[in-house]
């Protein structure tokens, strides 16, 4: 197939989500009589191409314009899909999606020559707003994939924020990096100080030179800083804090800023990012940017062989630890819906059960239960509010176990030191626990990771069963 074929072909997606590819003949005859002189397989200029495809659409009668807008949404559906693939190169390995869970989101084209009813997809949308004295038209659509709200909300449920490092930087102020870095990741105030030097640093060399770029009407994105500027960063840091870097330590220190402030950023977006793990933690480490504190300041986990006694305990203790918060979190809950007219704490759990062991949607358990609508049987389970109060008593119970363990390797002063620790990183552990079964019961998608909350709550509702 020639590049040509993609202005009269579609790339879509079928009712059950799998991709197709469908010819246009009413597309593929009109581009014949417009570029006459081109093969099939012939490599097209796609800018000349589109330059008279697009003075058609703009210049044209109405017969015209619906079939030249048909050959440019033909040509933005394999853009689309590019895109698509290229997300997934860049970020689905490491946070478990494809390409072919993006599709739906873009590549809704139904392949007519005029939109049904008032609905637009996405890629009519796109031609709609195209400026063609900014951008190439494959260049805009790329950029309105990474800027689609739904696809972006996926994402970042998945751990996903589209927006470079340095863009981050760019937009954030000192006075902010203080709130964010206090009340989010805990850092001490020397830490912070650090922080805030380093993007003040960073404001003065790289936002200074990119806002005189754009008042001269030069847009780009934001690249990564050329050495010139991280070495003027780094003469700024020293002038702060008598502290000379070389440019490789900068941009690590940038690198590391903007992470802190991406993982905030998709927390209060409500979205779900690799919290720091326990299994990965063989000491306790600084937040400072500059420098971290020596291993040696935590004696719980210095030696391998105690570390690894540690872990299986800790493992163990965190199935046990969601055991005991699910019954006693469940069992409130019946005891409160008990004292409500009718049967409501046997429907609870049956609800309960249909949703979060046999994955059934809420209008099919509505439909099961002889409900109005699916949004009683929502009301009913409150499912966020029970996770919510399963994590609360998780975590609890969580420290309590892990601190008297700490006991036997730890002495008094590691102990005061480790407390805070724990509850960050034990909160973390649990929250991206609650986070990966919220994603579960929303998308029921088999690429994500178990549902450890579903299935502990299953095999407690199956042994209330039998008791």
């Amino acid at each position: 197939m020639g590049d040509a074929s993609r202005y009269w072909t579609l790339v879509r997606i079928d009712a059950g989500g799998n991709r197709k590819i469908q010819e246009i003949p009413a597309a593929k005859s009109f581009y014949a009589q417009v570029f006459d002189r081109l093969a099939e397989d012939d490599d097209v200029p796609d800018g000349d191409i589109q330059r008279q495809l697009l003075h058609l659409y703009r210049h044209s009668s109405d017969d015209i314009v619906l079939l030249t807008e048909r050959c440019l949404l033909c040509f933005l559906s394999w853009i689309l899909e590019q895109g698509c693939m290229q997300l997934e190169r860049n970020f689905g390995q490491d946070h478990n999606f494809t390409c072919s869970d993006l599709f739906p989101y873009v590549l809704d084209d139904d392949g007519k020559l005029s939109p049904a009813g008032s609905y637009e997809c996405f890629s009519r949308q796109i031609l709609q707003s195209f400026d063609s004295q900014q951008s190439s038209l494959a260049t805009w659509a790329m950029m309105k994939v990474k800027q689609h709200p739904e696809l972006n909300r996926f994402l970042l449920e998945c751990g996903v924020y589209l927006i470079s490092d340095w863009a981050i930087l760019n937009d954030t102020q000192p006075k902010q990096l203080e709130r964010i870095l206090k009340e989010f990741h805990l850092f001490s105030d020397s830490a912070i100080q650090e922080a805030q030097c380093l993007l003040r640093s960073y404001h003065a060399v790289y936002r200074l030179q990119r806002l005189q770029q754009i008042r001269r009407r030069v847009r780009s994105k934001c690249t990564e800083p050329t050495t010139q500027q991280l070495q003027d960063i780094a003469q700024l840091v020293k002038t702060d804090t008598g502290r000379l870097f070389d440019d490789v330590t900068v941009i690590k220190m940038l690198k590391k800023l903007a992470t802190q402030l991406r993982e905030y950023r998709i927390h209060v977006r409500g979205g779900s990012f690799p919290a720091k793990s326990l299994d990965a933690v063989h000491g306790v480490k600084s937040n400072s940017l500059i420098e971290e504190i020596p291993a040696d300041t935590n004696k719980l986990l210095e030696e391998s062989d105690e570390l690894a006694e540690f872990l299986r305990f800790y493992r163990h203790q965190f199935q046990i630890c969601l055991q005991q918060a699910l019954a006693k979190v469940t069992e409130s809950r019946i005891r409160q819906l008990s004292r409500k007219k009718g049967d409501k704490a046997q429907m609870f759990l049956t609800a309960l059960e249909l949703s979060q062991c046999q994955k059934l949607a809420m209008k099919e358990i509505a439909e099961f239960l002889g409900m109005r609508a699916q949004d009683a049987v929502t009301k009913l389970l409150k499912l966020k509010d029970l996770r919510t109060d399963v994590q609360q008593e998780m975590l609890v119970i969580l420290k309590d176990s892990v601190k008297e363990k700490a006991k036997e390797y730890a002495d008094i002063q590691a102990l005061k030191n480790l407390d805070e620790q724990l509850t960050v990183v034990l909160l973390e552990e649990i929250i991206r626990m609650m986070e990966n079964s919220e994603s579960q019961s929303r998308t029921m998608k088999d690429h994500l990771k178990s549902d450890m909350f579903a299935e502990r709550l299953c095999e407690y509702l199956q042994t209330r069963k039998t008791n």
